[in-house]
């Protein structure tokens, strides 16, 4: 499908969308932060200043004395194999790591699986745009308790950030928008390690195709459909996402670079709009299919004689009741990773 540029949308998500054509009515969501909004409700929620993720207990890891590349998992079934790489929500753009162990793995693959991709409809997008801000003309400065719009404040500041733009948002869009300039600010960035996954795909000539795709039109009605209340808890869980990208992406990123799984699982920050949205009926089905999807795209390459190389979320790959677990049930051999 050949799209035109139309322009970028000036939200939380920093996201754009398309031009369509007359026989159109889908379009993907551009992906700088379209992913992170779409990976706070495909990943398990965080609670307020650290991160504690359900992690299954069945993983053994066992790290090499080298610092060879990121680790990897193994699901294989008679002559076929996936290799699975788990990747964190956000990582640096500068951030080097070492390709080989990938390159090994795509040499010969019969496919890549990348990570759920997004569509949502036009309409979708414009009554987006038409909820995101708050009612007459209102400011957030009046429309906040003092002690979290100082805090909100307090965290532009700190990350060197001008928040006059969002002076009208919504708590929850406001706060999703200051994310995605302290995120560009701090060189973090939803794409990678992807986007380089997927170059080596390409150099290598393996197909890539995504575990999924989801219309993100209900899960922006759920959003702008908030309470006052739960749009200010909303920016507090924001908030505290942001402190920790600041403050540990960085460590995490490096801890991924090397296969450290266990210091990986200390870092690791989950999604933030799943527990904005807990309860939500929307948001829980679509975490369960993001992780059904992810093992049914798995299992189909797994009926296949040969390799496939497949790129997971991390948190939804080693979470209870996650990729692995359910691929284990289903009778696959999974490996963890060793060197």
């Amino acid at each position: 499908m050949q799209v035109l540029p139309l322009w970028e949308l000036a939200l939380a998500t920093g996201t754009g969308f398309k031009k369509l054509s007359s026989n159109h009515s889908k379009v993907p969501l551009m992906r700088p932060f379209a992913f992170v909004l779409m990976s706070l409700f495909l990943t398990l929620s965080a609670v307020q200043a650290r991160a504690q993720e359900d992690w299954s207990d069945t993983e053994i890891i066992v790290r090499a004395k080298a610092a060879i590349g990121p680790a990897l998992w193994r699901v294989s079934d008679d002559d076929s194999q996936v290799i699975i790489i788990g990747v964190l929500p956000v990582f640096p753009k500068k951030q080097p790591w070492k390709t080989t162990r990938i390159e090994n793995a795509l040499r010969g693959a019969n496919g890549l699986i990348t990570p759920p991709d997004n569509t949502t409809g036009p309409a979708d997008l414009w009554s987006l745009m038409r909820n995101k801000s708050l009612p007459e003309g209102a400011r957030l400065i009046e429309a906040l308790p003092s002690d979290l719009y100082a805090r909100y404040e307090a965290t532009a500041r700190r990350a060197g950030v001008s928040t006059k733009d969002f002076a009208k948002d919504k708590p929850v869009w406001a706060g999703a928008r200051l994310r995605r300039e302290v995120l560009r600010k701090y060189g973090l960035t939803e794409d990678e390690p992807v986007t380089t996954i997927k170059r080596l795909a390409r150099s290598a000539r393996v197909p890539a195709r995504a575990a999924g795709r989801y219309d993100s039109g209900p899960l922006f009605k759920a959003v702008n459909a908030m309470s006052e209340e739960a749009g200010e808890a909303c920016l507090r869980y924001t908030l505290d996402d942001i402190d920790f990208d600041m403050d540990r992406a960085p460590r995490a990123a490096q801890a991924w670079t090397v296969g450290d799984i266990s210091t990986l699982r200390s870092l690791y920050q989950g999604s933030v709009l799943m527990k904005c949205l807990s309860g939500s009926p929307t948001a829980t089905a679509t975490l369960n299919r993001s992780i059904s999807d992810s093992v049914s795209a798995v299992s189909e390459a797994l009926s296949k004689p040969g390799k496939t190389v497949a790129v997971l979320p991390l948190g939804q790959l080693l979470r209870k009741g996650g990729v692995l677990e359910k691929l284990r049930a289903n009778g696959y051999r999974v490996s963890a990773p060793q060197d």
